[in-house]
């Protein structure tokens, strides 16, 4: 029989664990002045364009600006380059998810499996360096490295016989550099992660499927996988929130306007409207797409949770 699950109320948590709640008092003002503070310049999506610098304050010019209700997402939705913007951040984010994401898991399980200590561990290492590096300081490198005229791999192509090709400045190749660029500098990261799920599991079922006659890909396939399985649903469900992002700071880094059709996401579309526009900076549109993409990142997280639960009985709440 299984055994019925007593709820403790709020009450008697915070009578039995007072003293341990005066630990979350930091990190509770933390996420309020800093997260949740700023989440009332959202008023700005349904208002006239704000007069920041014209007002007394920046507080009293959004206040000030009129309401215009839905007329900022509409004018957003209407406009061409928002689309074009919304789409390739679809097309970006989703490249990722199918190319990227189950490779750290694949590398986990072969690292796993090897015999050699040391080897195990400078293969971790030389995996996990990147991810410490700046979008910036791998833009430089990977800029460098294919650059049409003195690039590494354009010299290669061209002693294979083939002609030179600008990799970041051409619409066909740059969602390809992107997601080659975010698989190096991210895969150790979450290859880690799989690999501490890994060193869980109970050693005791894999020496008994072993005993049992169990081959290496049974064992994997019935024992590792479904052993680490919670972790890459949470792992997928946090990747799925972040669909309406497709890395502002490393498109950014890589962007021009040779690639604006294929590499202009909603992220650099915002920071144009802040940043170039000719007079005022539009921050009424800036906040709406942001708004909008807030929006749906959070149904994203909440309906991968749903499906999570409903077929693979794992979820993050």
């Amino acid at each position: 029989m299984k055994e019925k699950k007593v709820k403790v109320s709020f009450g008697e948590q915070l009578k039995r664990n007072g003293n341990l709640f005066i630990f979350y008092i930091p990190a509770v003002l933390f996420a309020i002045l800093f997260y949740y503070t700023p989440m009332l310049g959202l008023v700005m999506a349904f208002k006239e364009n704000p007069n920041l610098f014209g007002s007394s304050s920046a507080l009293a010019g959004i206040l000030e600006a009129n309401w215009v209700g839905l007329k900022n997402f509409k004018t957003i939705f209407s406009n061409p380059q928002v689309l074009n913007a919304l789409r390739n951040t679809l097309i970006i984010s989703t490249m990722k998810i199918l190319i990227v994401f189950p490779i750290p898991i694949v590398l986990a399980i072969l690292i796993s499996e090897m015999k050699g200590k040391m080897v195990k561990k400078s293969l971790q290492l030389t995996m996990y360096l990147p991810y410490f590096l700046s979008w910036a300081t791998i833009g430089g490198i990977f800029i460098a490295i294919l650059n049409k005229e003195t690039g590494l791999v354009n010299n290669i192509l061209e002693w294979l016989g083939h002609g030179r090709f600008n990799f970041v400045t051409s619409n066909a190749s740059f969602r390809s550099v992107i997601v080659s660029t975010t698989a190096w500098k991210d895969i150790g990261w979450s290859t880690i992660t799989y690999l501490a799920a890994i060193t869980a599991l109970d050693r005791n079922q894999i020496e008994a499927a072993k005993i049992d006659g169990a081959s290496k890909w049974q064992q994997i396939k019935y024992i590792t996988l479904p052993g680490i399985m919670p972790v890459v649903a949470v792992m997928f469900i946090l990747r799925i929130g972040f669909l309406m992002d497709a890395g502002f700071e490393q498109v950014f880094v890589f962007y021009s306007p040779f690639v604006q059709e294929t590499g202009d996401i909603l992220g650099t579309y915002t920071y144009r409207l802040i940043r170039q526009s000719a007079l005022i900076p539009q921050y009424a549109l800036s906040t709406a797409v942001g708004f909008f993409n807030s929006i749906v990142a959070l149904m994203l997280v909440v309906g991968g949770n749903f499906i999570s639960k409903k077929f693979f009985n794992k979820g993050i709440w």
